[in-house]
């Protein structure tokens, strides 16, 4: 809920720029020039400073600044939201439509038993969750990509009939090369079975972000129950953000050292002396 705690607005900048505001210092502007006498500005004025020392002040003022800002801020979300959509595939595109559904209603039963600020800061915890569904369907697709259709079953046996004919030749340069071919596929081995990991874990915490909507409108039938956007923060702490996932599979798309170690022996060898 990173998002729905940002640091306060300047309640005096938007209580100077607010259009009542302007218009009685147009107003008083105009009566000067009309009546050619300094002191309906001078009072227009006056009412201003007043106005700017203390319209910031007032918890009236301030709940109507944040609750503008909120809806600026939600409209801007949802307009992201929709545009990254169509950069889904139809099944995750769908899939996210479905946990949307299921927010809406989850919103739509908290309207009744929730007190305002509650409600909104609810509002702002499901548009998290709801990108943190987002962020994991985007890396999901990521990872789809780069798992291979062949199992490690067959790259396991290729192995081991590469190891087999690596122990009976007696050639250096054959062996050279087999030793090589057996290094990129046993690393092609590992790098396949944490990708299968990481796909895993991805799948299991999308079912955790669905489930979380479920088990949340449930509590709702609590009488008792009134802070939602704090279970909100909860399922989101206990299912984690997309990055950490998304840094592990760049971890595990790095080359091997041999591999670093052999480009670097070839740029030595290239550079002039």
């Amino acid at each position: 809920m990173a998002d729905a705690q940002l640091s306060r607005p300047s309640y005096l900048k938007y209580a100077f720029k607010d259009q009542h505001n302007l218009v009685v210092l147009f107003g008083a502007a105009c009566f000067s020039l009309a009546f050619a006498s300094p002191l309906p500005l001078f009072a227009g004025t006056g009412a201003e400073l007043l106005w700017l020392l203390v319209g910031p002040r007032l918890p009236a003022f301030r709940a109507w600044v944040d609750r503008r800002l909120s809806s600026q801020y939600l409209a801007r979300s949802e307009s992201a939201i929709e545009g990254a959509l169509g950069e889904l595939s139809e099944r995750d595109a769908n899939r996210f439509r479905a946990l949307n559904r299921n927010a809406t209603a989850l919103l739509a039963s908290a309207q009744t038993r929730l007190p305002a600020p509650e409600l909104q800061l609810a509002v702002h915890g499901l548009l998290e969750l709801r990108r943190t569904f987002l962020d994991y369907l985007f890396l999901g697709q990521r990872v789809e990509v780069l798992i291979d259709p062949i199992p490690n079953l067959d790259r396991e046996k290729e192995a081991a009939q590469l190891q087999q004919s690596y122990s009976a030749e007696r050639d250096l340069g054959a062996r050279m090369t087999m030793r090589k071919a057996l290094s990129a596929l046993q690393h092609r081995i590992s790098e396949q079975t944490a990708l299968s990991g990481v796909s895993q874990k991805l799948e299991h915490r999308l079912e955790m972000l669905e489930a979380a909507l479920s088990y949340l409108r449930g509590r709702l039938t609590d009488p008792a129950f009134g802070q939602l956007a704090t279970e909100i923060d909860t399922v989101l702490s206990e299912v984690g953000s997309a990055e950490a996932l998304e840094l592990a599979v760049d971890q595990i798309l790095e080359p091997p050292p041999d591999s670093v170690a052999g480009l670097q022996g070839a740029s030595t060898l290239r550079s002039p002396i």
